[in-house]
């Protein structure tokens, strides 16, 4: 449907970088992009948009904000269309600290669109706020502490993956307790961060797996968080990883083998990680056969 929706005829601002009068514009804490005219009917610069609503996202931008024109009223198309905006910004990308790691740090988005009529043309402002876990300043500091971990590793180009995957996992089992102290503070949202995890070294599933997910996949491994459910308590969210190992996936959660001294859910197939129960959209075709999950467990 989305798609569709990006189709229908939206005549829009000429402008981009560069081009006098009409361009993209950063202020500090807020991100505004034009979005280009096209005689074809389709936003041009969708891709264009979609970078610079990611790199606001990244950069922890208070306000993000789209402008451009239209012949026909699409008011009514705007917000879906900026959800589709948003779900492409947080799709994963060959930058670590981009996809999953910005996806499951900040806690949606609220959206603002105005509507104005000149000589026959539609302008229209999209608004996009989103609601960070953390500030800023937190994220730097995460970003540093994750730099000075990984040159601990010293990983270089001889390292084999299985390697990388077991120090990262023994890192974060080893220097990571579980936050029960916030877990029913619905308004404490650092427990869900990598800042959360390595620098407080508390954290909730969902902070377990993103600082797994970053670690990874600055070390060259594949990783994706999955959400879901767990048998053990029915009903109850949970969050884990997957990371590839030669050429197929296998399952990880560090949240439950945090503090033990025998692993009971490192490099696990699906065979043998029945009491996880993914979220739908993990199940549909298109996911699994980008991510195929090894159905027995690795084997070092």
């Amino acid at each position: 449907m989305f798609r569709k929706i990006l189709k229908r005829k939206i005549w829009v601002l000429a402008g981009c970088i560069g081009v006098i009068g009409l361009w993209a514009v950063l202020v500090l804490g807020n991100r505004a992009v034009i979005a280009d005219e096209t005689p074809s009917g389709i936003i041009a610069n969708h891709d264009q948009v979609v970078s610079s609503i990611r790199t606001g996202l990244r950069e922890h931008s208070a306000k993000i904000t789209v402008r451009f024109k239209s012949k026909t009223d699409v008011f009514a198309e705007i917000s879906d269309i900026t959800d589709v905006w948003m779900e492409e910004a947080m799709a994963e990308t060959e930058n670590p600290a981009e996809g999953d790691y910005i996806r499951y740090q900040n806690g949606g988005y609220r959206k603002n669109v105005s509507q104005s009529k000149v000589d026959g043309m539609y302008s229209y402002t999209v608004e996009i706020i989103p609601k960070y876990y953390i500030y800023l300043v937190q994220e730097e500091e995460a970003e540093q502490k994750i730099a000075g971990i990984l040159d601990g590793f010293g990983f270089d180009e001889n390292t084999a993956d299985y390697e990388k995957i077991k120090t990262i996992y023994d890192y974060i089992c080893e220097n990571v307790r579980y936050d029960k102290v916030h877990k029913k503070n619905k308004f404490y949202f650092m427990r869900s961060t990598a800042y959360g995890a390595l620098v407080n070294r508390t954290a909730t599933c969902q902070g377990y797996c993103v600082t797994l997910y970053r670690l990874l996949r600055e070390s060259g491994i594949n990783s994706r968080i999955i959400t879901g459910e767990c048998s053990e308590e029915k009903g109850v969210l949970h969050a884990w990883n997957i990371a590839e190992l030669g050429g197929v996936y296998y399952n990880l959660d560090a949240t439950w083998d945090a503090g033990k001294a025998e692993y009971e859910f490192f490099l696990k197939g699906s065979g043998s990680f029945e009491d996880h129960k993914p979220d739908d959209k993990f199940k549909e075709e298109a996911f699994v056969k980008e991510y195929p999950v090894s159905d027995k467990d690795y084997k070092a």
